[in-house]
């Protein structure tokens, strides 16, 4: 595991973080951020996406309410100032009745007439019946009608929206752990979708998917779970070829908490390929990572930090805006102290020396869970979206002043 020693996190003006053990011992220059609460009467918000909503410039938070026995979709419209930010109800419930549950909730143009979509599953609740199948919504901004997608056979646990196939129109891939199930949702219409791939009973799909171009061919390919599905182009109903990663992310045993991850891709070093960052959500005993291919087009693994358990949050993004990527994770409070841990931190790992060097600055000490990134006032650095335990009541803004 990694270890910090903090030698001074007062107001949050971070300065020089030793690290011993497993993680590279070095000082960074200071960041700055500023905590606050945005919102303060929340449950069980694991389902939230920051992106802004309203088309004022300024980051809202969507998200829903409730995702253990399901709950209403709304969002948290953005200030600038301190104080808590003002809720709104997008719908109190599907239309067909019932209720909103989600393990990842994503926000895109999903028609493409320049504002921002939310895509929603009428849901149960996964502690309610997880295995009960999720009918997929999406709602159109700014009147909020609902527009049916489709069915998935569980809770959906991750939620990808992109144009897979250049047609100008989005598509979605969802993943349940419940029968360890992957769906694309290929758009025809607003209402007419047609589920091109589905993968059930899919060497171990449970948790963590993320998507970009991870061969260069200019077609965005899915890794869930460590696996990559390579995208076939414009017929999506063709195979989409597969490869394992590493199999030590998706060949685990015992519990619901085996093959649980976080992903993240990102272009490092801008040659087309995207590189994959990836971490155990659930279980100890895991690296941070990421993965190049190497002239062999074999994938190689370089380790930021030796161990993070229950390493729930894992976002890539110049944080200190000297010109290249870091990587922000965080510890689930709540699962670490399962796990026998007493220590609970949230990290940025500042890169240096072409991701040689990752040097670990502690931003906060009592956890993070599903930690989410964006320029929520658009000044020009990255803020952190915090919600600290899976069943905090108060939701808070880490905003970045690198640049105020």
């Amino acid at each position: 595991m990694c270890f910090f020693k903090k030698l001074d996190l007062f107001a949050f003006n971070l300065c020089i973080i030793i690290a011993i053990a497993g993680c590279q011992m070095n000082t960074k220059k200071e960041l700055d951020f500023q905590s606050y609460v945005i919102a303060d009467s929340v449950k069980l918000l694991w389902a939230h996406c920051p992106v802004d909503i309203t088309g004022d410039k300024i980051t809202d938070l969507v998200f829903i309410h409730d995702n253990a026995s399901g709950g209403y979709l709304g969002y948290y419209e953005g200030k600038k100032d301190t104080g808590l930010w003002v809720k709104h109800i997008i719908a109190e419930t599907p239309p067909d009745g019932g209720l909103f549950a989600l393990g990842d909730l994503e926000c895109a143009d999903i028609d493409f007439d320049g504002d921002i979509d939310v895509v929603a599953a009428k849901h149960p609740g996964e502690w309610v019946k997880s295995n009960a199948p999720a009918l997929l919504y999406w709602y159109e901004n700014p009147d909020w009608e609902a527009h049916l997608i489709g069915e998935a056979p569980g809770f959906v646990k991750d939620v990808s929206i992109v144009d897979f196939n250049k047609d100008k129109k989005m598509d979605i891939a969802v993943m349940t752990f419940d029968n360890n199930t992957l769906s694309i949702f290929q758009q025809m219409e607003a209402d007419n979708w047609e589920k091109v791939q589905y993968y059930q009973g899919y060497k171990n799909l449970h948790e963590g998917m993320g998507i970009g171009d991870v061969n260069g061919d200019g077609w965005i390919d899915i890794v869930a779970d460590a696996h990559i599905f390579y995208n076939p182009g414009q017929d999506l109903k063709a195979e989409w070829k597969e490869e394992n990663l590493d199999e030590k992310w998706n060949t685990q045993t015992g519990n619901w908490s085996r093959n649980g991850t976080k992903i993240f891709l990102r272009d490092l070093d801008k040659d087309g390929k995207a590189e994959i960052f990836i971490s155990h959500s659930e279980r100890s005993g895991y690296p941070l990572s990421w993965y190049k291919q190497n002239e062999n087009a074999e994938w190689e693994e370089n380790i930021i930090c030796d161990s993070i358990p229950a390493c729930h949050t894992l976002q890539v993004y110049d944080f200190d805006l000297d010109g290249d990527y870091d990587v922000l994770a965080g510890i689930n409070k709540n699962r670490a102290v399962v796990l026998g841990f007493t220590s609970f931190e949230v990290t940025i790992f500042l890169s240096e020396d072409n991701y040689k060097v990752w040097t670990p600055l502690v931003i906060e000490e009592n956890g993070i869970y599903n930690g989410q990134v964006a320029d929520f006032d658009q000044d020009g650095d990255y803020d952190i979206f915090r919600y600290p335990t899976h069943d905090a009541i108060k939701y808070f803004l880490f905003k970045n002043r690198t640049i105020d």
